[in-house]
């Protein structure tokens, strides 16, 4: 053997390279990571929880099938591509599960960096999760580097092909075997079948998590890609609008009219003061916060209150539905694609048209959620950012004043800007107890110098945190009753309070659970809601209510009839039986509560529920039809001239 055949032979042993069935395995590996965090059960382990394997099976081959057509080095290429867009997919999506219980559309990921500020809680999550992201990542550089070669050939391309088709068809034809799973359940177009339907989950893409469970993670990725970015595109989606504009008129036509009640006109021309109570949760009420107890307990309060969450963002989603009546929508629509749609039903339009001034106020930049155009759009004259209003002053010294809500009465301009002068609608979004419940977190950090008792308080950071939060979130509350009551004001104002979400933040979830005095994750949802106004009769309200219901209740009590339908209904209707949906199919109605990710039916107060098969069929049917209505509204932009 000559010089140069030896040198080859040596150069070739150490250029050794990955066996081509490790290309497959790799793509099935990242479905199964995801599998671990968005499936697996193993306390209620069934078969159906292997679908999403099953698919990702046939997608491995579909990819691999791909890269095996072109010539090494291109494959290469496509392959790291291929890899690189569905890991990042995966530990997105994973760890956004991890957090919140639920999964985003795309359209949801372009929100990723207004979460930057709170992205600490990543350093708390499970170690399995982070070992799982290190490995895929670690063996996609691997993959890379030491990709397979092969000498391309047309039979090669040819079988390369085939399997890819053939998978392909798999894929396609594998979601009837799943649908098999609904022999129980009548699915047709006018009837949308219950909510844990699997060909409606599918089919409508009501909820990303629920479409996962059925199709896994590359089938989901693909059907987001084509309903939210291709279809749109195409002839048929102007026909599906007109559509479905005579479907919700069908719908409305059906619902009960809003119809005068002893609460009509209650508050009638009264200044109103909308409140977002950030992360504001119900087992943070109690020692630390007697302004809120005492605001709860002489006004209106919503004792079983519950905010869904619809598409991927639970602020702004509640933020949004309080404001004009709806929901975000849940099949991955961006927020801010509807910001040109016409919102003429929402609470600051119809009060201007009563002489009122509408303003919203927080201590975040416009850009963030796109609150400075969507505020105007929602009605709203303007959205008045705190940081507007501490010009001179150094970006550190402004950046201590905004950690404290009450900013917004200590700065003259604020306070002229929300005393101003006529009838008004101010909408202010707290701040003080947003996630996360560290005591080296921005605001946690600050409260403490306030409040150093808070730490050590309960033996638990988290909790120690939150409580001090919740005295932050009470000292807002006791500061704006002080200012109504120097200003001559408090007897002529109306305090609406809402909390956008539960304490999500809060990481310890059997602790978290104990705290809330519930037994279950979905019963968390349940959260503060009060209206009080100085010459209201203490009342409870205990119907189950869910956020949609805040805007037609507020309404009633202004004495506002407004010409536009609404999903949800006025609280005090005596026609209304109130419910809580999800759009992912679970609910909550009466005493009892479906949980749609482990498909079981919960006892809230600790009795049997008397709910019958045939009631909890129309109820999940409801709840299908109110999450299809929900998203159409927005879809079409149903309240619009056109």
């Amino acid at each position: 053997m000559g010089v140069h055949e030896k040198s080859a032979v040596k150069t070739h042993r150490r250029r050794r390279t990955a066996p081509l069935w490790l290309l497959p395995v790799s793509f099935f590996l990242v479905e199964l990571f995801a599998f671990f965090f968005l499936s697996l059960k193993p306390k209620d382990f069934s078969a159906e929880q292997l679908w999403p394997l099953a698919f990702g099976v046939l997608w491995a081959v579909i990819l691999s099938a791909i890269v095996w057509t072109l010539p090494a080095r291109a494959g290469r290429i496509v392959y790291g591509v291929l890899y690189g867009v569905i890991t990042v997919y995966a530990i997105v999506q994973t760890g956004y599960y991890v957090l919140f219980g639920e999964m985003m559309w795309l359209s949801d990921f372009r929100y990723a960096s207004e979460g930057a500020d709170y992205a600490d809680v990543i350093l708390s999550y499970p170690l399995g999760w982070w070992l799982g992201v290190i490995a895929l990542i670690a063996q996609g550089v691997a993959l890379v580097w030491k990709f397979p070669r092969w000498r391309y050939d047309w039979r090669l391309a040819l079988v390369s092909a085939v399997l890819c088709v053939t998978a392909a068809a798999g894929a396609m034809v594998m979601p009837q075997l799943v649908f098999e799973q609904d022999d129980d359940v009548r699915y047709s177009k006018s009837d949308y079948g219950r909510a844990q339907s699997t060909r409606a989950a599918y089919e409508n893409l009501f909820n990303t998590h629920r479409l996962y469970q059925v199709c896994g993670l590359y089938q989901t990725l693909c059907k987001d890609v084509y309903a939210n970015v291709i279809y749109p595109l195409t002839p048929a989606y102007k026909e599906a609008h007109q559509a479905g504009h005579q479907e919700i008129d069908a719908y409305f036509a059906e619902k009960d009219r809003p119809e005068a009640n002893e609460m009509t006109g209650l508050l009638a021309g009264k200044n109103v003061i909308l409140v977002l109570m950030e992360s504001m949760d119900d087992w943070m009420l109690g020692e630390y916060t007697p302004t809120l107890n005492r605001l709860m307990s002489e006004g209106i309060n919503f004792t079983r209150f519950y905010t869904p969450v619809y598409g991927g963002i639970r602020t702004f989603n509640t933020e949004f539905c309080i404001n004009t009546g709806s929901f975000l929508s849940s099949t991955g629509g961006y927020a801010f694609d509807y910001v040109t749609n016409d919102f003429r039903q929402s609470l600051a339009y119809l009060l201007r048209e009563q002489g009122y001034t509408a303003k919203a106020f927080h201590y975040n930049s416009p850009t963030f959620y796109s609150r400075g155009v969507f505020s105007e759009a929602m009605g709203y004259e303007a959205y008045v950012s705190y940081a507007d209003y501490l010009t001179g002053l150094s970006a550190d010294a402004a950046k201590k004043l905004l950690y404290d809500d009450q900013l917004l009465f200590d700065n003259e301009g604020l306070n002229s800007e929300f005393f101003r002068e006529g009838k008004r609608l101010n909408f202010v979004i707290t701040r003080s107890a947003h996630l996360s419940y560290k005591y080296n977190e921005v605001l946690s950090y600050w409260g403490l110098k306030k409040y150093p008792e808070f730490k050590g308080l309960t033996g638990n950071e988290e909790t120690d945190c939150a409580y001090l939060k919740a005295k932050l979130v009470d000292d807002l509350f006791a500061r704006l009753m002080a200012e109504l009551e120097e200003k001559g004001e408090l007897e002529n104002t109306v305090i609406i309070g809402v909390t956008d979400h539960y304490t999500y933040g809060y990481k310890n979830e059997k602790a978290l659970l104990e705290l809330s005095g519930v037994d279950n994750k979905l019963l968390l949802e349940k959260t503060p809601c009060f209206i009080w106004s100085a010459d209201l009769e203490p009342m409870e309200v205990d119907k189950v209510l869910n956020t949609s219901d805040v805007l037609p209740t507020v309404l009633n009590l202004l004495g506002i009839d407004s010409p536009y339908s609404y999903i949800g209904c006025d609280a005090f209707d005596e026609r209304y039986d109130g419910f809580a949906p999800f759009s992912n199919g679970s609910w909550i109605y009466g005493n009892a509560a479906y949980d749609a990710s482990t498909r079981k039916l919960i006892s809230i107060d600790g009795s049997e529920s008397e709910l019958s098969q045939e009631t909890r069929k129309e109820i999940a049917q409801r709840v299908q039809q109110f999450t299809r209505i929900n998203n159409l509204i927005l879809d079409v932009d149903y309240y619009g001239e056109g």
